[in-house]
């Protein structure tokens, strides 16, 4: 079952979602300003980029449409937090657990999103 459904899946468009997700959210931080040092601020963006990486990938996928924005944000989320690794941020274990939960609930969002556009 589960070979089949990552057969079935468009990793094209998983990747570019992904990507996507990456570019809206460093465009978000760049624009928000003084306001990027605050938490809430930094979620939100998060949050905006693992939905539009969800979003993106689940207009690609004809079927499991939900699994394919969870898994570009989870893309997403391992470019950030190997990037928090490359620069030394030292990255707390809690918020990379919160962050990698949002990037599965942001991108399955974005992606039933999509489904719900489609079918309309």
């Amino acid at each position: 079952m589960c070979n089949t459904v990552l057969r079935e899946l468009h990793w094209a468009g998983i990747v570019f979602g992904a990507t996507t997700g990456l570019v809206a959210s460093m465009a978000l931080f760049a624009l928000s300003g003084p306001l990027g040092g605050n938490l809430i601020v930094l979620i939100v963006i998060a949050l905006a980029g693992f939905m539009s990486a969800g979003y993106v990938a689940g207009r690609f996928s004809l079927v499991h449409g939900i699994v394919a924005g969870r898994i570009a944000g989870l893309i997403q989320f391992f470019a950030i937090a190997t990037f928090m690794v490359v620069v030394g941020t030292n990255p707390n274990v809690v918020g990379l657990a919160v962050l990698g939960a949002l990037a599965i609930v942001g991108g399955a969002a974005g992606a039933t999103w999509a489904d719900k556009r489609r079918s309309a």
